[in-house]
């Protein structure tokens, strides 16, 4: 399924240098080859690509006085009176440096999961109550983030049966876009640029579908501020605005990593029947509903969120920092 407001007009489309064709190519051939190699090695592998990477995060900006990155945000997060305590877990550089390793690994043997082994690979204890909403027949919503591995749940959602269509971010080159959909897409999960896609996300909700939106991310233009890991942010409404045109529930979810190719299914709050008729008041309460189940996720796998992300960097008008150069905590809903 695709965004009509989005597709280029015909006779427009760019030509593609050969020089990104053949980058994709040789891209697709590692992915392969990672996919093919002893789960063991594999992940062996993802742990020496974790090693630059925790390299430079222990250099970097280690103060955290940039307005994002890894160190600030962990200024943020763990501090007294916050939801994720004043205590930077042990390690917690390492074994987030290596989840980001290892999500390029699950990436490239998401392929290895099927309808056959599924069980074996992923934890779906939580996963009846979700069927059930879903045969409600009203749509449903999936509210996710940046928590634990995003793309095995697409994945395992299309083994399921479930009609997942799912928003991206597109990258600059049409090559990879379509060698990552072609990717994300193996099970029977649609993919729908983020680009004016909520007409698109409607129409998907009118015929019963399922739509899964990354719900922790917003920028300065974001139209809700709702805290998140007990500061405010400024957050994507999409779910919200959903559920109050449709009334199809939203489920905040993630699959958290238990281990090499294990997973765990977790739903950390089932919003429905949200609306009372005061519309903004409604999208912040509903937003702030997400982002304390999404923090819930956190808590629980705190090494498994994007933390060189620049979640808090667009602040609200008129704040004032604490003492040490923070944003100030809020109450974030239980």
């Amino acid at each position: 399924m695709s965004d009509d407001e989005t597709d280029p007009p015909p006779g427009r489309a760019a030509r593609e240098a050969l020089w990104q064709r053949a980058a994709t190519g040789a891209l697709a051939g590692v992915i392969w080859l990672v996919g093919a190699l002893p789960t063991p090695l594999a992940y062996l592998l993802g742990d020496l690509l974790a090693v630059p990477w925790w390299l430079w995060w222990s250099l970097h900006d280690r103060r955290g006085r940039r307005s994002s990155g890894y160190w600030r945000n962990c200024r943020i997060a763990f501090r007294a009176g916050a939801p994720l305590g004043p205590v930077r877990p042990r390690h917690h550089l390492w074994r987030w440096s290596r989840h980001i390793a290892w999500l390029a690994i699950d990436f490239c043997r998401m392929r290895r999961i099927t309808a056959r082994n599924v069980a074996g690979h992923c934890d779906l204890t939580e996963y009846p109550p979700l069927a059930a909403l879903h045969a409600e027949g009203k749509g449903l919503i999936f509210a996710t983030g940046h928590i634990g591995v995003w793309d095995v749940s697409g994945h395992v959602a299309g083994l399921l049966g479930l009609p997942l269509v799912s928003v991206f971010r597109p990258s600059p080159l049409p090559a990879l876009n379509r060698l990552i959909e072609r990717l994300r897409t193996g099970t029977g999960q649609t993919v729908v640029a983020r680009k004016n896609v909520l007409r698109t996300l409607l129409r998907v909700l009118a015929d019963r579908q399922v739509v899964g939106i990354l719900a922790d991310g917003g920028g300065k233009h974001s139209a809700v501020e709702a805290p998140f890991l007990g500061t405010a942010a400024r957050t994507v409404a999409s779910p919200a605005l959903l559920h109050l045109a449709t009334g199809a529930p939203i489920a905040v979810v993630a699959v958290l990593r238990q281990g090499r190719m294990r997973y765990r299914l977790r739903v950390y709050d089932v919003i429905r029947d949200a609306g009372t008729g005061d519309r903004d008041r409604d999208l912040v309460a509903i937003t702030s509903r997400i982002n304390a189940a999404l923090t819930r996720g956190v808590a629980e796998a705190p090494e498994q969120w994007f933390w060189q992300s620049r979640r808090f960097r667009h602040r609200p008008p008129g704040e004032t920092a604490t003492a040490d150069g923070l944003p100030p905590l809020v109450s974030t809903l239980s």
